[in-house]
């Protein structure tokens, strides 16, 4: 039988291939309505994601206005619009008002796929001794304070501008010396109270208190003659002499509740090292001594609504260990070491799987070798400037740093007004050094070690246990002294117990470091003044002409005529070295990739208040 084709064949043929053709078609459409269909339900989530947000905001404006202030033109229409007023009122004062509490420059609200919630976990490196008010001397306890404690002001991390917090509104007196506050209705502490002038005025005596340990926050505010609630939510300071930190400083003071830390002695305010109570967007949730403590979110916040449920501090000294724990997700920030921000940036990928950043603001704070002045072998200038040009502090930043830092020349940072640019660094210059040491009576002993009446030239060098960079730097100036006849031996403490000894004044030399500012109040660290009462001139800086200048420069309004005066006193701390001044670093920022709004201010660097974590990517809940 022969095989044909017919016209049945044909039509059949045809037949099935419509057949396909419409299958197929078929499964295309419902491919695409899928597609549109699973579009749709993410766009029905992101849309109830973004109401969501809007309706917890929504439920705070009524409560702390979280709408962001507008500038004004007049303050008649500023006032009419809710926005923000700066003028001069015909008496002469000038009158400052923000309405609504102000946002940050850097809104996190403002974004559309911000979402409250997650956890922020970060290392303090050592920690706290402390975290009460006003008792804390250590860094890392003001870091824990600063989420929990609230002051009557603070500052635009943008505009440097003093923005009213607390408070509602200040006034300042055309002569300076009188600065009226007047307090938010709304503000209120963690326990829904509200925060009043009686609150303010306790504050302010606390920190006065000469019982307190409070001595560095006191010499801030010795100029203050009265402090005096002059209504309800209404305080008054008055001081006896200009102060051009003025508004600063008794604006800056933290407000604590008198009904919760009221005492009857000093004393017994200062044994409460761990009472945190304050009107800020965190609480005290736990402090597990040696592990960790946690803050949890105020659920009473009169302010713009925080972000995270909680913030966690972890206490881990050793930087590998530290790095480790953020690669492997224990903790959302590293601050790395030199060597691990070459060595990480370096790699392929890293920096575009973590958030990575580099910055050096005018803040920045500086390291230093502090001599204790009351030993006999640092009384004399030429010794302490010896000791300084024995220490190549280039070879340090270019082998310790790979560069990234600058030497300094005294207290001031080096992009700061304050900095006296026409000083250059002491040189690294061993021989000219040996020469300064015979000249001030050292001769070098059989033993190998210089002696000065009898007594050989060997010195202990406290610092802080645990941070291998610090030691590594140490190490190395112990090798550079010794090649002169110096002997140096290390003293690692731990933090606690190294801040002990300091306000003791138990020890030869320390290599510690400084904070920084936009511009500081030298009187804190360099006047006589602050040698007593464990103030922060641990070292026993005394110079009479220093004195007479910090105390000019404190009362000099006029901005260029000031920085002439601190440039002055520059040159003299520049010319005694007190301190060897070694450098000031680079700010190293790893971060989790998670977190949003990151990006540093030009001039403070990044602002951890400022972050959040898109609700897909939340990680704690």
């Amino acid at each position: 039988m022969n095989n044909r084709f017919t016209l049945k064949d044909f039509f059949f043929t045809v037949l099935l291939l419509v057949v396909i053709t419409v299958v197929v078609l078929a499964l295309a459409q419902f491919n695409y309505e899928g597609r549109q269909i699973l579009r749709l339900s993410h766009r029905v989530q992101q849309i109830g994601q973004q109401q969501l947000r809007e309706i917890q905001l929504l439920q705070q404006l009524p409560k702390n206005g979280v709408a962001a202030p507008r500038a004004g033109p007049a303050p008649d229409s500023a006032a009419a619009a809710g926005g923000p007023i700066r003028t001069t009122l015909a008496n002469g004062w000038r009158y400052v008002c923000y309405p609504q509490p102000p946002l940050p420059p850097h809104n996190p609200y403002a974004y559309p796929d911000y979402s409250p919630g997650d956890w922020l976990v970060l290392n303090l490196a050592s920690e706290p001794k402390k975290i009460a008010p006003f008792i804390t001397q250590d860094e890392v306890g003001y870091e824990v304070q600063n989420w929990v404690l609230e002051s009557l002001i603070t500052r635009n991390p943008k505009t440097l501008q003093w923005q009213p917090w607390l408070a509602r509104s200040y006034k300042i007196s055309p002569d300076g010396l009188t600065i009226i506050f007047h307090l938010r209705r709304k503000a209120c502490f963690s326990d829904g109270r509200p925060v009043l002038a009686r609150d303010v005025v306790f504050s302010f005596h606390t920190v006065m208190n000469p019982q307190v340990d409070a001595a560095p926050l006191r010499g801030y505010l010795s100029d203050v003659k009265s402090c005096r609630a002059t209504g309800r939510r209404a305080v008054t300071f008055r001081f006896r002499h200009p102060y051009f930190k003025a508004l600063e400083e008794v604006g800056g003071i933290t407000i604590i509740p008198e009904r919760v830390y009221h005492f009857k002695n000093g004393a017994d305010f200062n044994q409460h090292g761990a009472r945190l109570v304050g009107s800020g967007p965190y609480v005290l949730g736990a402090w597990h001594r040696g592990q960790q403590l946690v803050l949890l979110r105020n659920p009473r916040y009169w302010g713009p609504y925080p972000t995270f449920n909680r913030i966690v501090f972890r206490f881990i000294s050793n930087s590998q260990a530290a790095l480790q724990e953020f690669l492997n997700g224990q903790i959302d920030e590293d601050a790395p070491t030199p060597d691990q921000w070459i060595h990480y940036t370096g790699q392929p990928g890293f920096s575009k799987k973590y958030i990575c950043y580099k910055f050096l603001p005018p803040t920045a704070g500086y390291l230093y070798i502090g001599w204790n002045l009351r030993e006999p072998m640092f009384h004399d200038r030429r010794t302490r400037t010896a000791l300084t040009m024995l220490i190549d502090r280039a070879a340090i930043i270019k082998t310790f740093l790979h560069g990234l830092a600058r030497p300094m020349t005294g207290p001031f940072n080096p992009l700061s007004p304050q900095n006296n640019p026409h000083i250059q660094p002491l040189p690294y210059a061993p021989h000219a050094a040996e020469q300064l040491l015979r000249r001030a009576g050292w001769k070098m002993g059989g033993d190998g070690i210089l002696h000065r009446g009898g007594q050989p030239f060997k010195f202990h060098l406290m610092l802080r246990a645990g941070d291998v960079l610090l030691t590594r730097i140490a190490v190395y100036i112990k090798q550079q002294l010794a090649r002169a006849g110096i002997a140096m031996n290390l003293e690692p403490y731990e933090w606690s117990v190294l801040l002990q000894r300091i306000d003791q004044r138990r020890f030869h030399a320390v290599l510690l470091g400084w904070t920084g500012g936009i511009e500081g109040d030298p009187y804190q660290i360099w006047d006589s003044a602050s040698i007593k009462d464990r103030g922060s001139n641990f070292i026993g800086f005394n110079n009479r002409q220093a004195d007479k200048l910090i105390t000019r420069g404190r009362r000099e309004m006029n901005t260029a005529r000031r920085m002439k005066i601190w440039h002055r006193l520059q040159a003299i701390i520049y010319r005694q070295q007190p301190y060897t001044f070694l450098f000031t670093s680079d700010q190293l920022d790893f971060i989790a990739p998670r977190f949003r709004n990151t990006r540093p201010y030009k001039l403070f660097g990044v602002s951890e208040g400022d972050w959040f974590v898109p609700a897909a990517l939340q990680k704690y809940h």
